[in-house]
């Protein structure tokens, strides 16, 4: 898959920005790790520039991340001037990764990326084979349900930092579940333009995809403070481990 299709090159210039944390609840989540890991080694897909691994580190994590974006790596190595997240330049959709984890990852809805049913049952297959007999699969994605009746574009602006404005506009083709975004960034003057596309799914979906590859849903919450998730939750947070012999 080209890195174009996942990553247009100029979001890495802005991507710490785009992800600030949105919500307080980095150190929650690493907490939440802690409480949930049956050991310390991590794997992370669509580490970007290393916004939830360079905290798991911090706290005591052995993290591993995979990106296929080179921009992105460059950013995480400046940030990681001691090298403690392990880098592995790697597609996680059609590549499986080498070793084996207490928790692989996949952060702020970077499933959707795989734009195909069956791209999207390959990371839940590479995930399970990537795991230890004990260890999860943890997933975190917007709620489909805030978007999918959507029959009109919606159009909002953010002020990413003092100088630079993203301008978004968002359609939703719903039988084929893509959320699809137009992006105009503009800063001291200047603009560039991107398109993020998304094939987003919803709970249940992602629950038939993971039994597909042998993993059943463990836990689902809203927060990483365990707030149940419900159908006006902004975020689902799913973590599925290894479905048991009967």
């Amino acid at each position: 898959m080209s890195v174009q299709n996942l990553y247009p090159s100029r979001i890495a210039q802005i991507y710490d920005l785009l992800y600030p944390d949105f919500f307080d609840d980095i150190a929650t989540f690493c907490d939440f790790m802690h409480s949930r890991s049956a050991g310390t080694r991590v794997l992370e897909y669509g580490v970007g520039t290393g916004r939830i691994a360079l905290p798991l580190v911090q706290s005591g994590f052995d993290v591993t991340g995979l990106d296929i974006s080179t921009d992105m790596l460059t950013i995480l190595k400046e940030k990681d001037t001691e090298g403690l997240v392990k880098v592995v330049e790697q597609d996680f959709i059609t590549e499986p990764a080498e070793g084996t984890y207490d928790a692989v990852l996949l952060m702020i809805n970077t499933l959707f990326v795989a734009k195909t049913l069956d791209e999207q049952i390959a990371v839940f297959r590479n995930a399970a084979a990537a795991l230890a007999d004990d260890g999860f699969f943890l997933v975190e994605t917007f709620n489909p349900n805030q978007y999918h009746g959507l029959r009109k574009p919606d159009a909002q602006m953010r002020q990413l930092s003092e100088d630079i404005t993203q301008l978004e506009q968002y359609v939703v083709e719903p039988t084929r579940q893509l959320l699809i975004s137009q992006n105009l960034v503009l800063q001291e003057g200047k603009q560039f333009n991107y398109t993020h596309v998304l094939r987003y799914l919803f709970p249940l979906e992602m629950d038939a995809v993971a039994r597909n590859a042998g993993l059943v849903v463990a836990e689902r919450w809203a927060d990483w403070g365990t707030t149940p998730f419900g159908p006006d939750s902004p975020r689902c947070l799913s973590l599925y481990r290894k479905e048991q012999a009967k």
